[in-house]
């Protein structure tokens, strides 16, 4: 018997359970968070605005829920913009004021709103949210000019 294992009833397997990359309350990926995080930092890099996003649940009325959100940020920044989305909802918000409403007009916001439905409705979220973010960014501008 020599080479045998064996295996007693109280010998238990040491596992590790892995957590999925994406559950309810993790949308997205690794590689995902880091497209975005990119798209962010280079959209308020390139305009002088603060871009900031909200993925998740919006209670209440959903465009009222954003505008307290952006108000949050109003008060922290001269320029603030915010995309709230709610997938779970199917709500797309897009807020601006100040500094931001001057250089992003609501047809500008409208038409990067429709690029990335469009996008969420094929399943992309990650690429809406990147694509929404740099049309919005190419809209303001530098923040220099």
């Amino acid at each position: 018997m020599s080479g045998d294992i064996v295996v007693r009833p109280d010998d238990r397997e040491f596992t590790v359970q892995r957590v999925p990359q994406m559950t309810p309350d993790r949308p997205f990926k690794p590689q995902q968070l880091t497209r975005i995080d990119e798209a962010l930092t280079l959209a308020s890099r390139e305009t002088g605005l603060i871009f900031s996003l909200y993925v998740g649940e919006l209670p209440g009325n959903t465009r009222t829920t954003a505008e307290e959100m952006f108000a949050k940020l109003a008060q922290a920044h001269e320029a603030p913009l915010l995309v709230a989305v709610s997938p779970g909802q199917r709500r797309l918000e897009i807020v601006t004021g100040g500094a931001s409403a001057s250089r992003i007009p609501n047809r500008i916001a409208g038409l990067a709103a429709l690029a990335m439905r469009a996008s969420f409705a094929s399943g992309d979220l990650t690429g809406g949210i990147v694509n929404g973010l740099r049309q919005l960014a190419d809209a303001a501008g530098s923040g220099t000019a």
